[in-house]
């Protein structure tokens, strides 16, 4: 049998260190106006297309999503129910045999936006979803908290809730405790790009804006592989962005550079006529 020391030394054998995807971050209460602000920069090989999608289950709530199709990791990526309740992902650095090698887990993101209208209700009920989710980081918001979840293997997950202040990640973990079980080491992306957004918003002053968040996305301090907006071994191919007021209809500032295509952006108020 193995310890789990061992089981930490095989995982730090195992692992590679590529430019592991995605920065997120966010807002909530005076930091945002009163609301939250959720953002993502989605990066990935530069081999598959991206698009919106309306969906609308025959139980739960309706969602808006940026899926990834034809490639080896399909599905959704970010997304944003009726009741405004959002949710973005980034990989862990945890290797993708071992994060894949779970048969008893799954993705949680659809889960999530159909069945729940608040960061609370999810807190809630959060065993019962994070305990069978693959490994993997999210940001998650309403209008009042942004939540980050940290899930690890075996049903190891933490949470840490926001209602007035920031929230960052990228592709490492930083509880302490499920830092200490996944000791593999952090790619210089990863750690870069955490560093730079907390300088960034460090800079900045609040309220912050979803003006603010846009540019903040755009930005190519650290070069091709380890920017915010990334041109090198992956590429940054989506900006997910929503404002979410305490009061009134969020909105949505989404930019698509699918792989051999004119960049596209779209700003969409997602009020009651959207969602008809």
């Amino acid at each position: 049998m193995f310890t789990r020391p061992l089981i930490a030394a095989l995982i730090c054998a195992l692992s590679p260190l590529p430019a592991l995807a995605c920065t997120l971050w966010g807002a909530a209460g005076t930091a945002a106006d009163g609301g939250t602000l959720i953002s993502k920069n989605r990066d990935w090989a530069p081999d598959h297309h991206q698009v919106l999608r309306k969906v609308r289950p025959k139980k739960g709530w309706a969602y808006f999503g940026l899926y990834a199709e034809g490639n080896g990791d399909p599905g959704l990526k970010a997304g944003v129910n009726e009741k405004g309740l959002t949710i973005v992902s980034a990989s862990s650095n945890l290797p993708r045999s071992v994060r894949e090698d779970q048969p008893d887990m799954h993705g949680v993101m659809v889960k999530i936006l159909t069945d729940y209208d608040s960061v609370d209700a999810l807190i809630a009920n959060a065993d019962k979803v994070f305990s069978k989710s693959r490994a993997n980081f999210f940001l998650i918001s309403d209008r009042n908290k942004v939540l980050t979840v940290e899930v690890g293997l075996h049903g190891k997950y933490a949470l840490s809730v926001n209602d007035s202040g920031t929230a960052t990640h990228t592709n490492h973990y930083l509880d302490p405790e499920l830092t200490k079980a996944y000791p593999q080491k952090t790619s210089a992306s990863s750690r870069t790009r955490y560093q730079r957004i907390n300088s960034l918003l460090g800079q900045s002053t609040a309220p912050y804006t979803l003006e603010q968040f846009s540019s903040l996305s755009r930005d190519h301090h650290d070069g091709p592989d380890n920017s915010l907006w990334r041109s090198g071994k992956e590429y940054t191919l989506a900006s997910w962005i929503v404002a979410t007021p305490a009061q009134g209809a969020p909105r949505l500032h989404v930019v698509i550079a699918n792989p051999g295509e004119r960049e596209v952006t779209q700003d969409l108020v997602l009020d009651a006529q959207f969602w008809k």
